[in-house]
């Protein structure tokens, strides 16, 4: 789908016809999120498909209000956590990517980038990971959208009790929800500020 096209069809939906989005289906939409760029390429985000009806049932019981009903009758349930374990993500990188990085690189990302994420205060990884987040986020629902598929980003969520449903490694953190999946309401565009009222040209 031509951009502007796909970005202008992208509306928030929250009722759901229930028709299942595949595991599959979910991870050709992440292969094509996870091109969003990223602080250093660290790329510090982590994802789960709930894709039993079990878990998402437990997931329900997290969430805020409507939130439940519209994560229950979703084609596909996905939650969008940060690595909080930035040195630890920067050597995933490098053992991951051995193949494919150059040894100077992987030796520079090494030596350099641990000790400045170590530094970080708390502030300043909660501004960063949610930068990142962000941006591969917005990619998901765009992703989506492309193949014909509705989204709803949801924040309205207990991420302690989220995080104990889903019993994910300690040092991810989750950051959002999106459901996905099929439905007869299209939404409608949302008022969106003129370009001229919030750019300043010098």
């Amino acid at each position: 789908m031509e951009f502007s096209k796909l970005n202008q069809s992208r509306h928030k939906v929250t009722q759901f016809d229930g028709r299942k989005v595949t595991v599959d289906e979910v991870k050709a939409i992440l292969s094509e999120a996870v091109l969003a760029p990223s602080a250093h390429n660290i790329q510090p985000w982590h994802f789960v498909i709930v894709d039993s009806q079990e878990m998402r049932l437990a997931l329900s019981t997290a969430m805020h209000g409507k939130n439940a009903v519209q994560n229950e009758a979703a084609g596909a349930t996905l939650v969008v956590f940060s690595d909080t374990d930035l040195p630890e993500r920067v050597r995933d990188m490098v053992e991951i990517g051995a193949d494919f990085l150059p040894v100077d690189h992987k030796a520079d990302l090494l030596m350099k980038l641990p000790g400045m994420f170590e530094k970080f205060t708390a502030e300043q990884l909660a501004e960063y990971l949610a930068l990142n987040i962000g941006l591969v986020s917005q990619n998901i629902v765009l992703a989506a959208n492309n193949k014909g598929l509705k989204t709803n980003l949801i924040l309205g969520f207990d991420k302690v009790k989220a995080k104990e449903v889903l019993a994910i490694e300690d040092r991810f953190q989750p950051e959002l929800i999106i459901t996905m999946g099929y439905s007869d309401e299209q939404g409608t565009a949302s008022y969106r500020l003129p370009v001229d009222d919030i750019t300043d040209v010098l």
